[in-house]
């Protein structure tokens, strides 16, 4: 039954979020007629792709033909390209799912055993260090940390390749590793802040100090013990970083010319190539949806205890 009522409210989060979307594409005042032809184009040709379209008739009228094509997994073709969306998409969320796997992949690396250093060595400086670089990833934008990136590790050095995909294997690998780091800045002051204030509040309970009684080693208290209360909001940072990471990270993948969602996203918001539009958003609030879904689940997994709540 929870799970029942999870998948449910899913299902309303991915209609609202796209009947949202579909509102505030068609209060743009542009012409996607005009803007798929050209300033060139004849009366006749613009009055066929309106009713090709079903732009000629009214707002409730085209989101009803736009929700029949959804039903029959139709997502219509692009304004820009003549493409279907679904290919568009297809080509482009692979890409996007490598930069977020290892966006997250880093936060975690660096993140974790950062905020268990600083809760460790509290008001120390390891301590002070975690706090300063929490704040910088924070407060930084991230066009400004990818610039820097690519001065200084691309640009100045030549270690890492400006911009692009990378042609599979290391080269990929190679060309991912800025993006991923720029992605990954937020991430890693997030989960650092969250990881220390979640094993600081542990070190002081009766058991933990059960344990330091026992003779367990330091290493083994913390790690078995005191890390693993910081384990359910760290899912839950997971998987909501995850669900927008594989919206598309506009910013950070036009800046180093990665193909993927948020960069054809983009695209298509100068453009008002409406079908795009709404098919990455589509896939966006699936995938923010799926994630959420995901978080819930795994936290009934891991405390027993919230299935009594819910």
């Amino acid at each position: 039954m929870i799970v029942v009522r999870r998948i449910g409210w899913a299902i309303v989060v991915v209609w609202f979020v796209l009947t949202a979307t579909f509102a505030m594409t068609t209060a743009i005042p542009a012409d996607p007629a005009q803007t798929m032809l050209g300033p060139h184009a004849t009366a006749e040709s613009l009055a066929r792709v309106r009713a090709h379209y079903c732009l000629d008739r009214g707002v409730v009228v085209q989101y009803g033909c736009w929700v029949e094509r959804i039903a029959h997994g139709d997502l219509g073709v692009s304004y820009r390209t003549q493409r279907q969306v679904t290919a568009i998409i297809g080509d482009r969320i692979w890409p996007t799912i490598q930069l977020a796997l290892a966006a997250i992949v880093l936060s975690l690396v660096i993140g974790v055993p950062l905020g268990v250093l600083a809760a460790v060595r509290q008001r120390r400086w390891p301590d002070h260090a975690a706090t300063l670089l929490g704040l910088v990833g924070q407060s930084a934008p991230t066009f400004f940390i990818g610039t820097v990136l690519l001065y200084v590790l691309a640009y100045r050095f030549g270690w890492f390749p400006i911009a692009g995909y990378g042609g599979g294997g290391l080269d990929r690998l190679h060309h991912l590793v800025l993006p991923a780091m720029t992605l990954a800045a937020a991430g890693v002051a997030y989960y650092a802040r969250m990881v220390r204030s979640e094993v600081l509040d542990v070190l002081g309970e009766d058991y933990i100090r059960t344990a330091r009684a026992k003779g367990l080693p330091e290493r083994t208290v913390v790690l078995r013990h005191a890390l693993r209360n910081a384990l359910g909001p760290l899912v839950t940072l997971i998987g909501l970083d995850l669900g927008v990471l594989l919206g598309g990270a506009v910013v950070t993948e036009y800046i180093f010319a990665w193909p993927g969602l948020g960069r054809e996203l983009l695209q298509a918001i100068l453009e008002v190539d409406m079908p795009l539009i709404l098919g990455v958003v589509l896939v966006s609030a699936i995938a923010i949806a799926l994630a959420n879904l995901a978080v819930d689940l795994v936290q009934l997994w891991l405390d027993p205890r919230l299935r009594d709540r819910a």
